[in-house]
């Protein structure tokens, strides 16, 4: 049938009854054949819904998790190019087969179609929704497919499945920093985020975690010891075994507040406070639902018989429930990619991936990154180790003006002159660079131990339009060739990196600021004639 004809029909049946909210915060109905995203973009659905049910349902439910996750441009663009391979191809499925006759079809120069496409099956994948078989993701992960010309600004690995980039995982930090503080995302699900980008632990064994496996800091020690239960092991029964794992004292102490919210919940449910011994018990990340039908006066006993006895994980939380938390985080998060500007997509897998490409960089072995990955052999290690485009992109004079407009990476206010800018008449406020020139204005009215550095990657700062931004981007360059010419660490050499493209991007919108200006300039010229 027709996508003219097929829009008189019924409504396919989807798994998302709800409303959903698009990343522009516009309301649309995931049944709906039109999708309005933002002002500008509107997406049309006709003639995905040619597919068989399981594979329409799942493209239709990935699509949903790009527009509430990725830009309307973006998800505009994988639901065309997923139109375009269900018209070119005639095919009522996602198979290999019709992968294999599209990629012969478009030929080398029109490859880069399926490029794109590729990212978003695997995400399907990845998402967890029918339509997207094995064999598929296979096949796709198999094929190095070339891509469209972009200059340096291009990874070689995929920007939506693959490892973050050093760059990209910062961002991604320095963003979740802020908005827990703002009450942007949940507590709760700030710290499952920290677990992910520091542990590379997988879900189910986060799930499992109790108070007890968190050991403080011994005397002179500088972290934390976390005792992380094992969740692979053939006939393992849960917290049957475990792997221990130094932390930075940063996730710590966050673990242990998370865990005083989960015994706190419990408390308040059956009315009394819990002896030590129980609340080393109580799971660090709780099943809230299941939390709530403990009854009023609940003995130690009976609460104990509960996390010990036949069912020890009833108050644990689900893996469900954590994939939830990630997509909550997506949807919120405006950390964008260098590599293609468009907002990080999430999963927990990309954690480990991420994990597993750092270690090999820093020259670990198989052995080695299968131990820390908590990998029984070395079997996996490989799809651990993916290239990166860290690898392939270093970040210089001609790289990073290229690369800024993708990364964002200055959060701060331009403002035209110190009088525009918020203290702009406290001369305390001034932020000035190592050759001693004022560079901005911080709008913090809070103590700040931090460098000038910092300000240029913080909310706070206020940058001036004629700011001398160029003096940092030289001392920066600099002492990256210093350290680079010095034999340092890669990981060494390019610690300033988000520094950089956050001050490239600073002078990316100074310009910008000063073209408008001039514009606005000549127009009120003309206007006076």
């Amino acid at each position: 049938m027709k996508a003219s004809a097929k829009a008189d029909a019924a409504v396919p049946e989807t798994a998302s009854p709800r409303m959903a909210i698009s990343k522009d915060g516009y309301s649309f109905d995931p049944n709906d054949m039109q999708w309005k995203l933002n002002k500008d973009v509107q997406i049309s659905l006709g003639v995905i819904d040619d597919l068989e049910p399981d594979c329409r349902q799942g493209a239709r439910l990935t699509l949903q998790r790009y527009a509430e996750e990725q830009s309307a441009s973006h998800t505009y663009n994988m639901a065309e190019r997923m139109k375009r391979f269900i018209r070119e191809t005639g095919s009522a499925e996602v198979s290999p087969a019709s992968l294999m006759n599209w990629r012969a079809s478009l030929g080398l120069d029109g490859e880069w179609n399926l490029g794109g496409l590729k990212g978003f099956l695997l995400a399907w994948h990845d998402y967890g929704f029918a339509g997207i078989s094995k064999d598929v993701v296979e096949l796709l992960e198999g094929w190095r497919i070339t891509g469209n010309e972009k200059g340096a600004a291009v990874a070689n690995g995929c920007p939506e499945t693959g490892p973050f980039t050093d760059i990209e995982l910062q961002s991604l930090l320095d963003w979740a920093n802020l908005a827990v503080v703002q009450k942007t995302i949940d507590f709760e699900d700030y710290a499952y985020l920290l677990m992910l980008a520091m542990t590379a632990r997988r879900p189910i064994q986060i799930a499992a975690l109790r108070g007890k496996d968190l050991a403080l800091p011994k005397a002179g020690d500088s972290f934390y010891t976390l005792n992380v239960p094992r969740s692979k092991q053939r006939g393992g029964s849960f917290r049957g075994e475990f792997r221990s794992l130094p932390i930075p004292n940063d996730l710590g102490v966050v673990l242990q507040q998370q865990h005083r919210g989960s015994v706190k919940l419990v408390e308040s449910r059956v009315g009394y406070t819990l002896h030590a011994s129980l609340r080393d018990e109580i799971p660090i990340f709780i099943n809230a639902s299941k939390a709530y039908t403990l009854r009023r006066n609940t003995d130690g006993f009976a609460l104990k018989e509960l996390l010990l006895g036949s069912t020890p994980d009833l108050l644990h939380a689900t893996t469900t429930s954590f994939s939830q938390a990630l997509q909550r985080v997506a949807q919120a998060c405006t950390a964008r990619s260098e590599r293609t500007g468009e907002y990080l997509r999430l999963t927990a897998t990309r954690f480990r991936y991420t994990r597993g490409t750092k270690l090999r960089r820093e020259g670990f072995g198989a052995y080695v990154i299968a131990e820390l990955l908590d990998q029984s052999d070395i079997q996996q290690v490989k799809v651990y180790t993916e290239n990166t485009a860290q690898e392939a992109v270093f970040i210089d004079r001609i790289v990073g003006p290229a690369l800024a407009p993708f990364a964002q990476a200055c959060l701060g206010t331009l403002v035209r002159s110190e009088r525009d800018a918020i203290r702009g008449d406290d001369p305390t406020s001034r932020v000035s660079n190592d050759r001693q020139n004022a560079v901005g204005t911080c709008g913090n009215f809070g103590f700040c131990a931090s460098g000038y550095r910092a300000c240029y990657t913080c909310v706070h700062f206020q940058p001036w339009l004629d700011a001398p931004h160029s003096e940092v981007l030289e001392d920066l360059y600099a002492e990256k060739l210093r350290v680079k010419e010095a034999g340092c660490a890669e990981v060494v050499v390019n610690a300033n990196d988000l520094l950089i493209l956050a001050v490239e991007d600073c002078v990316s919108k100074c310009a910008a600021m000063r073209r408008e200006l001039s514009g606005a300039s000549c127009l009120a010229e003309v206007s006076d004639v």
